[in-house]
């Protein structure tokens, strides 16, 4: 399967529940919809949206927007910028790869626009026919290293 192949596998609707953590927040839990729309060029468009609960708390508010594109770049990398409703902005280049089921798509940070707190952040994603898991990693000005931040696992619905 081509890469444009493996990226229309992410078109849909999947929803779920996730773990945040990270040493500069308490731990919560999230319910997640995230988006993927495109067409036959080589990119997709996707939404993302959380709603979270703290420790001890029954309702989930609203947590975290981000809007970005996937895009199958000349060199075979793939890049996915976002925009956050921090207000923060985000691109990230890595590789996409075919499973038996699915594929696996690996993305490192390279630039950050509005967060000076921000150093480095990972994501990989994993899809297997239709369930998704992902886990994100980030590296801030407050801690000495990358530390997980969210873990989710998501179904295509």
């Amino acid at each position: 399967m081509n890469q444009q192949d493996l990226l229309r596998l992410l078109i849909g609707e999947w929803s779920g529940t996730g773990q945040g953590e990270f040493p500069t927040v308490e731990p919560f839990e999230y319910l997640e919809t995230l988006t993927f729309a495109g067409d036959h060029r080589p990119f997709v468009h996707y939404e993302e949206q959380t709603k979270r609960r703290s420790p001890g708390q029954t309702n989930y508010v609203p947590s975290h927007w981000e809007s970005g594109f996937l895009r199958l770049l000349p060199s075979g990398e793939v890049e996915l910028i976002n925009t956050q409703g921090s207000g923060r902005l985000e691109r990230l280049l890595g590789s996409l790869e075919g499973t038996e089921t699915g594929l696996i798509l690996r993305l490192q940070s390279t630039a950050f626009l509005n967060d000076p707190r921000m150093l480095a952040t990972s994501r990989t994603i994993t899809v297997e026919g239709n369930s998704m898991r992902y886990i994100q990693t980030m590296h801030t000005t407050a801690i000495a290293g990358p530390a997980q931040h969210v873990e989710a696992r998501l179904k295509r619905g």
